[in-house]
């Protein structure tokens, strides 16, 4: 990163820092896949286990070791050219955004929820602890928690349309040949 307009442009670009800095016992975040079926996807989970030639090895929620290297991110610009940085796919994640969250399991979680802003973004939120035990919420505001109208009329009509149809037991008398 040689100036500092392409820096911040990185930055706002670009989902690894231009200076990332890590010890041993941090927890971090991968930004990119790596190996799908080992786990090693973009939002995996680890800790930061040792440095060797001066570059992080992670263990990760699913025991998989990373050893990082630096990989080349990319930005074209409006004019048609490219920024580049070269860094590893990680970043602190001692916290993240509900939206970052998303189909994560998250085994100890301590969340505000004071910024809620959208239908059911307090449900996202507290549907990611792995149990109640493992769940701490700061400054929870009921009036923070709603569904969206139309979510609620959609299963308003489900469960009327459940009750009008009607079920054919499956037995042995009414097996088709």
């Amino acid at each position: 990163d040689s100036d500092e307009s392409m820096t911040k442009t990185l930055d706002q670009q670009l989902p690894v820092p231009g200076k990332l800095t890590l010890k041993v016992g941090a927890q971090v975040m991968l930004l990119k896949n790596i190996n799908i079926s080992t786990g090693l996807v973009n939002g995996a989970r680890g800790v930061v286990l040792r440095f060797e030639n001066d570059t992080p090895v992670v263990q990760f929620r699913t025991g998989e070791i990373y050893h990082a290297r630096s990989e080349k991110w990319s930005f074209k610009t409006a004019a048609g050219g490219f920024y580049h940085r070269k860094q590893v796919p990680l970043k602190l994640a001692w916290a993240f955004s509900i939206h970052k969250s998303q189909g994560l399991t998250l085994d100890c979680v301590e969340m505000s929820l004071a910024k809620v802003f959208d239908a059911g973004q307090a449900y996202v939120a507290l549907s990611r602890a792995q149990s109640l035990n493992s769940l701490r919420v700061l400054d929870f505001n009921p009036r923070q928690v709603w569904a969206d109208t139309s979510v609620l009329q959609f299963y308003k009509n489900f469960r009327r349309a459940l009750h009008e149809i009607e079920y054919m037991p499956l037995g042995k008398k009414n097996r088709v040949k």
